[in-house]
């Protein structure tokens, strides 16, 4: 059995030593495992919309059949591109709101929605850690409407398909942390009736079906949010 002379353990020993002080030829795990990003980040939003009002000025434009709500998104960077191109899906839940007073002349619509978005985005970085984005995304609305009718209600259900186009800007405030706005242009479903249609006559034994009062349309609709994303 061959075996090493005693002199060649101090000379093995002291070539062994720089290897062992140097960072990078023996990483930790724990380094390593720390220095893992992923292109993935959740975020929560909160905001309204409303649809174009026909014979609106420019302080009312906006505000027909106004809608409230919030919701949760994810985002995924396509690191091919450097994470400029980023993908989102969006899941918002919206109620009918009169805040701060709804037009006399509006129709009574009581209406929630819940909106199912999945949208492809181009973010590009600005100064100041702030960067800016623009989208265009396409989903589903499932909303339950109702109308007064009598001392009760006419409701119902309906799938409707939306489609947007959107402009926002963040701010990187530390830890992957990221503040923003955002202001989107909708094409969705819009409801119009006119109340005399209800008003309950003389031998009437039924209301009219639901479907005879609603009659979605597309119609134009501009949404703002303020959102909070965090990278994951």
């Amino acid at each position: 059995m061959r075996t090493i002379p005693l002199l060649s353990v101090p000379l093995l020993a002291a070539l062994a030593a720089p290897a062992a002080a140097d960072p990078e030829a023996t990483p930790a795990s724990g380094s390593t495992a720390a220095s893992v990003h992923t292109p993935y980040s959740f975020g929560a939003r909160v905001g309204g919309y409303g649809f174009r009002r026909d014979d609106g000025d420019r302080r009312s434009a906006w505000d027909e059949c106004r809608m409230n709500g919030m919701g949760v998104f994810m985002e995924r960077d396509l690191s091919p591109l450097g994470g400029h191109l980023f993908v989102e899906g969006g899941l918002d839940l919206y109620f009918s709101e009169s805040f701060p007073q709804r037009p006399a002349d509006d129709l009574p619509i009581d209406r929630t929605s819940g909106l199912i978005t999945a949208a492809v985005g181009l973010r590009m970085d600005g100064p100041w850690r702030t960067s800016g984005y623009a989208q265009v995304g396409a989903g589903l609305e499932l909303t339950r409407v109702s109308v007064p009718y009598g001392d009760g209600s006419i409701s119902d259900q309906l799938a409707l398909p939306a489609g947007f186009l959107g402009v926002g800007g963040e701010i990187d405030v530390g830890h992957g942390t990221h503040l923003g706005a955002s202001l989107r242009a909708h094409v969705m479903g819009n409801f119009s009736y006119d109340p005399a249609d209800l008003e309950m006559q003389p031998g009437w034994t039924s209301p009219p079906a639901a479907d005879e009062v609603f009659a979605p349309a597309p119609d134009a609709a501009a949404q703002g949010q303020f959102y909070l994303r965090k990278d994951l």
